[in-house]
């Protein structure tokens, strides 16, 4: 092993300093081995992580810097090491001793840090990417522990929907799970094709599900399908929510007793309640007021079917349950208000789907959901109805099967209580102190000195916690094997087509 220095006075159990040798030169973040004399157990190398980097030079303090009299640099460089464990029969050990000063310290090598990122097989280890300073140990998460829920958290352009999209891959490649992803932007919907060459990969389905109306994204190549949820399947509060501002109480008793009449008689579409709405407002026993209320209803109605015209067949929710499938349910180009109702319907019928079909793995497989824009609609700020659906499933969710990732850039306006029925976090950069706040008080494994490295983190870099990994980590994402479409487009390359393409007109021209 490569020695890099000597342990210090002041070790602990926890933690211990050590002097780098001269010429040594050891990043932040870097892991190191030590040897302890473990009570009862004898010598154990125990792994450690560099989390603080000191330059120390007594002849440079202010009024001496720069005096050359002196014969010699009399400087050196401290580190700080937060004590991980060691390994004993596969499980990871916090140890009871601490280093003894003098004790050399040396650079852990690729393959011991391997055996402790390379995950429990019976919790199914999927690769996300490598530590940050090692780019030949690859460290993996448990899919079996994302029961505890997973938040994905970072400032805009900083690489969420690059690695949910990389954790969504992984799982398809691996596992027969199906995997389904509420996409507002439209980041997920080219993951039919490889990242290389743009060839469809063919390792497993991908499906694009639109609401009735809503604008396709162009370039798709994937299947495309309409969703199209009916009436009859929306719950009472969403169906009001869809409606717009807040309905009158007389107006939703109108409202449900409609629905409750066309239901008696099967399915029903937006049209067929527009209908029997025209006809209250028609009847001549109709009091003034009773038309002026009715008619508010209709003109509502028939806004909502402009945007999104609700057919009579319900959807079979099981179409989204089918084996290595990842189906992508396409929001982007919708309402805010129609966006956040379609989360809470999906979510709610998703859940109660597997309620009723628990323990049939056919109906009712482990299913891996993945919500954007978690600020907008697990917020006590946003729609009730989606707020509840969402902190329902979150809660219970897990004992049917339902794996929830949450994706969010402003974790801060999460409703706390739906923050504190997730487990695991992978925090990519965020510098905002109301948000870095918000993680370290929801996250029991998020201590001050994770979240102080936040602001530093570079694009694509991500802080792991939680029971999904073996021990908090940081890592460089690894690369996707499919087209991620949430890219901001490259003004260069841009300027230069249009560029091309005036020359080419101005040519003609003449």
């Amino acid at each position: 092993m490569d020695r890099i220095g000597t342990v210090v006075e002041g070790a602990s159990p926890q933690s211990f300093r050590f002097q780098a040798d001269t010429d040594v030169t050891v990043p932040l973040h870097e892991y190191v081995v030590v040897d302890v004399d473990e009570y009862g157990v004898g010598t154990v190398q125990v792994l450690g992580e560099i989390v603080n980097v000191n330059a120390v030079d007594p002849l440079a303090r202010p009024g001496m810097a720069g005096d050359r009299t002196y014969p010699r640099p009399a400087g050196y460089t401290l580190m700080e090491v937060e004590v991980l464990g060691y390994k004993k029969e596969g499980r990871l050990i916090r140890p009871k001793t601490a280093p003894r000063p003098n004790s050399p310290v040396y650079r852990a090598e690729d393959h011991l840090l391997k055996e402790f990122f390379k995950g429990e097989e019976d919790k199914i280890p999927i690769e996300v990417g490598n530590l940050v300073n090692r780019p030949k140990v690859p460290v993996r998460v448990h899919l079996q522990d994302l029961e505890f829920h997973l938040a994905i958290l970072a400032m805009t352009r900083a690489g969420k929907s690059y690695l949910a999209g990389k954790i969504m891959e992984e799982i398809l490649r691996n596992t027969n799970f199906p995997v389904i992803a509420i996409d507002f932007h439209g980041d997920y919907v080219m993951m039919d094709r490889m990242a290389e060459g743009n060839d469809v990969h063919g390792e497993f389905d991908v499906v694009v599900y639109y609401p009735p109306g809503a604008p396709r994204v162009p370039g798709v190549t994937a299947k495309q399908r309409t969703l199209n949820i009916s009436p009859k399947q929306i719950p009472h509060r969403a169906f009001c929510q869809l409606l717009g501002p807040e309905l009158g109480s007389l107006q939703r008793i109108e409202l449900r007793n409609a629905i409750e009449k066309l239901s008696k008689k099967g399915d029903f579409g937006i049209e067929d309640l527009i209908d029997m709405f025209r006809e209250k407002i028609e009847n001549e026993k109709s009091t003034t007021k009773e038309k002026e209320r009715l008619a508010t209803i209709l003109m509502r109605l028939e806004d909502l079917k402009e945007d999104i015209p609700l057919g009579r067949e319900p959807f079979n929710v099981e179409e989204l349950l089918r084996p290595k499938t990842l189906s992508v349910i396409c929001l982007r180009g919708l309402r805010s208000r129609i966006q956040d109702t379609y989360v809470g319907m999906l979510v709610d019928l998703l859940f109660r789907h597997l309620v009723e079909n628990s323990g049939d793995p056919a109906k009712a497989p482990p299913t891996f959901l993945f919500i954007e824009e978690a600020h907008r609609v697990a917020s006590k700020g946003g729609s009730r109805y989606a707020v509840r659906a969402v902190s329902t499933a979150i809660r219970e969710g897990a004992k049917f099967g339902l794996f929830i990732t949450l994706i969010s850039q402003r974790p801060r306006s999460i409703d706390p209580d739906i923050l504190a029925n997730v487990g695991n976090y992978a925090v990519l950069k965020i510098v905002n102190s109301q948000d870095q706040s918000m993680i370290e008080s929801a996250s029991e494994s998020f201590s001050q000195r994770l979240v102080g490295d936040l602001p530093s983190l570079n694009r694509g870099e991500a802080v792991l916690v939680g029971p999904f990994t073996p021990l908090p980590v940081q890592i460089k994402v690894g690369a996707r094997m499919t087209v991620h479409k949430g890219v901001t487009p490259r003004l260069r390359e841009l300027d230069r087509v249009i560029g091309e393409t005036l020359e080419r007109a101005r040519r003609e021209r003449w």
